[in-house]
């Protein structure tokens, strides 16, 4: 309607009014579906979202799954730590591992950063981080079995080699003359030391290796131990047969534990046919009879101590060394 002319006139839109009008219509339209599909996925999900909630209930139970796995792996771990320290460690009088070793490297991986930037990286963080725990401590735990086992191998090594059983068997007919530490000295009178112990009995009686070892000599000695056999047992240990009437293994040889090395004879500055058996350590001299309760009772302990020929009675007759 015309105001001035008061007739009816057609309107006509400005290309620019047309633009405007076709925009605000399209972004109604759109507003319009879009509001229309979100209504319908929120009331209706579409197939896609069917399966995807079916896979993420599957991804769910298969977390739960894992997470019950890892809590009995975490748990083994923790009892095989346990033993490690309590156990297998004491046995071999190895220092349990420290916590702060044990705890190493088990905070945030560096791995695991990428999945820090996940929209929702909760379960999928939580078990990467469990894992690298699970992985860090197996390490060290694996470490400390393996210096276990070295321990065990050398400890083995060093039990089959320590000398600890009586160079003569218990059935043999013999006496213990002389014990070791300071006496009368045989021949001069004079109060010496005595670095071993001398075992008398008759002539020909089997001398044996009292631990694994290898000879490192076997001749005639100048110091008046007469034949004698000298045996590297590793370890700081040598022993000392001496007196021998025959010797029967020669320099470099390897011997077992009760492997006969030699006879009991009277060569060399003896009194009578005895054995001087003599244990060093770290090149000091040390005590055999300490070593003999590793296969007597103490009963049979006593027994043998109980032999010995008191210093003060008189030396003729008595098998003894001069050293």
């Amino acid at each position: 309607m015309n105001p001035e002319t008061l007739r009816y006139e057609r309107v006509t839109l400005s290309p620019r009014q047309r633009a405007r009008v076709v925009a605000i219509f399209s972004v109604g339209l759109i507003a319009l579906a879009v509001l229309l599909r979100f209504g319908f996925e929120r009331y209706y999900p579409t197939p896609r979202q069917v399966i995807y909630e079916r896979e993420n209930n599957n991804l769910r139970a298969e977390y739960v799954a894992l997470n019950s796995h890892l809590q009995q792996v975490e748990a083994e771990l923790a009892e095989l730590r346990n033993r490690d320290d309590r156990f297998y460690r004491s046995i071999l009088s190895l220092e349990p591992v420290p916590s702060s070793i044990r705890e190493a490297g088990t905070g945030g991986s560096e791995s695991n950063m990428h999945l820090r930037n996940l929209r929702k990286p909760g379960l999928v963080l939580d078990v990467s981080e469990r894992i690298d725990k699970i992985s860090n401590r197996m390490q060290i735990q694996s470490s400390s079995l393996e210096n276990i086992y070295m321990e065990a191998v050398t400890n083995q090594q060093f039990l089959a080699s320590k000398p600890s059983i009586n160079p003569i068997s218990s059935g043999d007919p013999i006496w213990l003359t002389s014990t070791y530490g300071y006496r009368n000295d045989p021949f001069t009178g004079k109060r010496t030391a005595h670095h071993g112990i001398d075992l008398a009995g008759p002539y020909g009686l089997a001398i044996h290796c009292t631990g694994d070892g290898v000879v490192i000599s076997s001749e005639t000695s100048r110091h008046g131990y007469g034949k004698e056999v000298l045996v590297d047992h590793g370890f700081g240990y040598v022993t000392r047969y001496a007196h021998l009437q025959e010797i029967k293994v020669k320099q470099g040889q390897k011997l077992q534990r009760g492997e006969v090395l030699g006879t009991l004879g009277n060569t060399g500055r003896s009194t009578g046919p005895h054995l001087h058996y003599e244990i060093r350590k770290d090149g000091s001299p040390v005590n055999p009879m300490l070593f003999f309760y590793e296969n007597l009772t103490p009963g049979e302990y006593t027994q043998l101590a109980s032999r010995v020929v008191p210093v003060e009675n008189t030396y003729q007759g008595v098998a003894m060394s001069q050293k």
